[in-house]
């Protein structure tokens, strides 16, 4: 047997051969971006699940509709985007290149339920009552800090974006802002009010855009996520059975 190194030499040719390789599979995977807006409005939609189809690739939405998918095996691929009220959506077959990115925008159009008319009979309430409605009374909520932040970590499905005065806030998935009403008075958004948690006698969330139909004159067409109507310690005005002045 020969000590002259060659057996060494094959052996380090094949690790390399082998590392070289691993790269070069490692660098034949492509990506695939775009965003998801409703068909409607054509505002972008947060929390999309967006995946290839037959893969483990999947990303979810930001708050902007965008999504990225990455290390794509390169091929045919089909695209699915879903999230719970809009149709689902699969898209014919992509060409997807190695080492390459392709752009696939998603509209997904709202899902339409067709119910059974139903006959209905109720008696008139001596309250204000609005379904899907819920009341948070001071002593639901901590002793100090802003309203709006405390609701976020109270009420369900309440979120805030951006800061400062630019602050806005959105009910369940929308996209759309909320209403704010402080003591009757119809506030529009971004946030330009600070209210301290410990001057809020109650506050009242209404879901849906036809919740600000009421407030309709006072704003100008917009679709709004809901409606939160807030009322300070001693204010006047008709409000919720639940909310209650404890000083008079």
């Amino acid at each position: 047997m020969r000590a002259d190194g060659s057996t060494g030499f094959r052996l380090a040719a094949s690790i390399a051969l082998l590392a070289f390789a691993g790269g070069a599979q490692a660098q034949q995977t492509g990506a695939v971006t775009g965003n998801v807006v409703d068909a409607i409005t054509g505002l972008p939609i947060a929390d999309v699940s967006v995946s290839v189809v037959g893969s483990e690739a999947i990303a979810g939405t930001d708050d902007q509709g965008t999504y990225q998918l990455g290390s794509i095996a390169p091929g045919l691929i089909r695209v699915s985007a879903q999230i719970i009220g809009y149709n689902p959506i699969t898209t014919p077959y992509y060409t997807l290149l190695p080492d390459s990115s392709i752009t696939v925008h998603f509209r997904l159009a709202p899902l339409s339920v067709a119910l059974e008319p139903v006959e209905v009979t109720a008696e008139r309430l001596e309250t204000p009552h609005h379904l899907g409605s819920t009341v948070i009374t001071r002593d639901q909520l901590p002793a100090r800090g802003d309203v709006l932040q405390a609701l976020q970590g109270a009420v369900p499905g309440v979120r805030l974006t951006g800061r400062q005065d630019q602050t806005r806030t959105r009910i369940r998935h929308s996209m759309s802002d909320a209403l704010y009403v402080i003591n009757g008075t119809v506030v529009t958004p971004p946030l330009t009010f600070y209210i301290d948690v410990g001057d809020v006698e109650c506050v009242e969330i209404r879901r849906g855009f036809q919740a600000a139909s009421e407030f309709r004159p006072s704003i100008n067409g917009e679709t709004y996520s809901g409606v939160i109507l807030i009322w300070t310690r001693g204010a006047l005005g008709a409000r919720p059975a639940a909310c209650r002045d404890d000083n008079g």
